[in-house]
């Protein structure tokens, strides 16, 4: 098998060779029984012509200091390394099972298997990650089950070190071991490299994560996310084109877990999810049955307005606006620029603060608006736990780090992330109560925990504490807006305006105050304002689209969707660039945009179903809708499963359906929604027409008339080729537009 001579019957020391088991990383691979123990082992002997090359047998010799260093029931425990006849080996343990890339040959894995053994590996690679050993060639092959369905992770050949545990002493070897891991030399299997390492970049556990959603991606379909018929074309698709889509190689793949596998294939490292063992929590949440679903960390700007309503665009999903949630992280920094200035003056009076912490704390005060805007709240987070594990009594840090969890959970919800968010922010405020920072963190977490009462005395105390800081006030603001208290928070909007007119966040929220309540043009001049003082304000610009397409102004919002689109090329900002020229009856523009927002975000079922209204109105467009619907739809059923209550997602399901050509399916969800009370506009929308294409125009039009009383924009109706035929129907003017309660732009 190895093409040397085969050393099965001899003696190597105390250990009797008995068969061989192939060839594994750099060496060839025997059973052996260890004649003191008693027991079998495997012996890894590295090959002939490799044991002559001094960065061979460096490269074998960590493998067994990697492997070694780490004690994990999931990973291969070394028990010797020795040579015999000048020949290098190492004796491990004798893993009974079969290699992941056996068993991949016969059948893709169940997702229930897929995610058994995922959690193990994730965490065997998690333990390494934080001995400061990352794997560099995770590939099936080195990944053994045995019997009992346990997963044991082999071959640390690649593995690296720290600089602080790896440097050889011998001035030779330095040299050798500097060209296993330095910048520029490619280690690994290509097929399941990240891009940094394909790169010869410097690696750390987050390539390892990459590397496993390959592997992940792989035992669900039998497919590689990045192929190619030569190594170029590979490494092209690898660096430049988007994974292959997982839900079209395998349907019954859930949406939370596509969403995990494509978190950990973003290519840029700070976009992934940022440690292995966030990899395993998700893991086990959802094999536990409590996955949400994940948001992309990175390009999404709709992660932060998940919670808030927006204005909704008949049957396809909502201009995103520059909503209270998106404002929340946007203010953040004016809190981490007053930390950045409390905590320096604190620093200067006080002697028996260390200089580290005060230079991290500092750092974190300037970096912290930076790694927000690029949407790497994990960095933050670390940064901040590094601080106050540095200096436990700096109450500006802990404020910091309570607000860097609650703007993670907004980003990505989770119990943990909110219960550490009220952890450190309790801790802000015990540490020093006279900080307003502290207050404000807890404010935060109360108004996310739906305290009302608490968060608005919180603000109203760090306010009083710091009466010229205008976060206190903007924050206490944007809580009278959640509550609906729409007067009290305009008037003090204003009054922040007035003391702040360069305060851009003051004017987004304005213009949401405005929106609430109809006055559409006042929402529209106040984001104007915003953008003007920030040009390239994404929030600002989408928040625009919204509003002028209320104003039937479809021409200057599909312009701000192209700004903003040269800002930051988004999945969302395609998708409602793609909605307004639907409405536009430009449905070939319409099909392009959407087909990008699919390419960008391949798990939003509002994507797909976009896609499928385009291609529904293009001549020749049938197939390709349909196979858009199926999509949809399945990816639907698969939320309904999990939030059966959830009516706004049941309304387009009936919609989708309908659209679909299951007009009996359709009407089923029809009469299942019928018994909701308190269906909002946009959901009653969907429903008529549902109803319509079901072929009953008598229940469309009661529906219709009653989204139009909620408050449903006409312009929709008067524009959805799918209310064509029904806008011909003398009973639409008489039920429907007479039933408008609108007042005028």
């Amino acid at each position: 098998m190895s093409g040397a001579p085969s050393l099965i019957g001899r003696e190597i020391s105390h250990y009797s060779i008995t068969s061989e088991l192939g060839v594994g990383g750099m060496g060839v691979v025997y059973c052996a029984r260890d004649s003191r123990l008693q027991r079998d082992v495997a012996i890894k002997m590295l090959t002939a012509e490799r044991s002559l090359r001094p960065a061979s047998r460096l490269r074998f010799h960590r493998e067994a200091i990697a492997a070694s260093a780490l004690n994990h029931p999931n990973i291969v425990t070394i028990y010797e390394i020795s040579e015999h006849d000048g020949a290098d080996f190492i004796v491990m343990e004798y893993v009974r099972g079969t290699p992941l890339n056996k068993l991949l040959r016969v059948r893709p894995l169940t997702v229930d298997e897929t995610v058994r053994y995922g959690i193990q590996i994730a965490d065997a690679l998690a333990k390494a990650h934080q001995a400061g050993v990352i794997h560099r060639d995770l590939k099936p092959a080195n990944i053994m089950v045995t019997g009992e369905g346990v997963v044991k992770v082999l071959d640390f050949g690649l593995a690296k070190f720290d600089e602080s545990q790896s440097e050889p002493e011998d001035p030779d070897q330095t040299q050798v071991a500097s060209f296993l891991t330095s910048p520029g030399i490619v280690t690994g299997t290509m097929s399941y490299m990240s891009p940094e390492q394909a790169r010869g970049e410097k690696v750390d556990g987050r390539s390892d994560i990459f590397s496993l959603g390959i592997v992940l991606f792989e035992l669900l379909s039998q497919r590689l996310p990045f192929e190619g018929p030569t190594l170029v074309s590979m490494l092209h698709n690898l660096h430049f084109v988007p994974p292959k889509d997982l839900n079209t190689l395998r349907h019954d793949v859930p949406l939370p877990l596509l969403t995990l596998i494509s978190l950990m294939l973003e290519k840029e490292p700070a976009h992934r999810i940022q440690t292995m063992g966030e990899v395993a929590a998700a893991l086990r949440r959802f094999s536990a049955g409590k996955a949400t679903g994940l948001t992309p960390r990175p390009r999404e700007v709709s992660a932060a307005n998940a919670a808030v309503p927006a204005t909704q665009l008949g049957s396809r999903p909502a201009l995103v606006l520059g909503l209270a949630a998106a404002l929340l992280l946007a203010a953040g920094l004016g809190v981490w620029s007053y930390v950045r200035m409390r905590s320096g003056a604190n620093q200067a009076a006080s002697s028996t603060v260390p200089d580290e912490p005060i230079a991290l704390r500092r750092a974190a005060a300037a970096l912290i608006g930076r790694y927000y805007l690029a949407g790497n709240l994990g960095k933050a987070a670390t940064m901040l736990e590094r601080a106050v594990q540095l200096d436990p009594n700096s109450a500006a840090s802990y404020a910091m780090l309570g607000e860097a969890y609650f703007h993670k959970n907004h980003a990505n919800p989770d119990a943990q992330w909110m219960k550490l968010a009220r952890q450190y922010s309790a801790r802000a405020v015990e540490i020093d109560s006279d900080l307003a920072a502290g207050h404000v963190s807890m404010g935060l977490v109360n108004m996310d925990s739906k305290q009302p009462a608490e968060a608005e005395k919180e603000f109203q105390r760090a306010a009083s504490l710091d009466p010229k800081n205008v976060v206190p006030r903007f924050y206490l603001a944007a809580l009278h807006n959640d509550q609906g208290k729409t007067a009290e928070a305009g008037e003090e909007l204003k009054r922040i305006a007035a003391d702040h007119p360069d305060y851009w966040p003051v004017f987004m929220e304005l213009g949401l105050n405005a929106y609430n309540v109809s006055r559409y043009n006042d929402a529209a001049a106040a984001w104007e304002k915003a953008l003007a003082l920030d040009p390239d304000n994404v929030f600002a610009l989408q928040s625009l689209s919204g509003v002028y397409h209320v104003l039937e102004r479809d021409d200057d919002a599909a312009d701000a969707l192209q700004k903003a689109l040269t800002i930051q090329p988004d999945a969302d900002t395609y998708s409602n660039l793609g909605t307004i020229r639907f409405y536009q009856g430009r449905y070939a523009d319409a099909a392009a945009a959407y087909d990008k927002a699919v390419s960008l975000s391949a798990n939003s079922y509002a994507n797909w179903a976009n896609l499928g209204d385009a291609y529904r109105q293009l001549p020749g467009g049938a197939v390709k809708s349909k196979q858009a619907y199926a999509r949809a739809l399945q990816m639907m059923r698969e939320m309904l499963t999990k939030s059966p209550n959830q009516t706004d997602l049941r309304a387009n399901f009936a919609m989708y359906l309908a659209k679909s050509g299951d007009k009996d399916g359709a009407v089923a969800e029809l009469r299942t929604l019928a018994s909701t009370k308190d269906n909002s506009a946009a959901d009653q929308l969907a429903e008529g027409i549902a109803w319509e294409l079901a072929g009953n125009r008598t229940r469309a039009l009661d529906v219709l008339a009653a989204a139009v009383k909620a408050g449903q924009n006409l312009s929709d109706l008067k524009n959805e080729p799918e209310l064509t035929a029904l806008r011909a129907d003398p009973r639409y003017y008489l039920q429907v537009l007479s039933s408008s309660t609108t007042p005028a732009h």
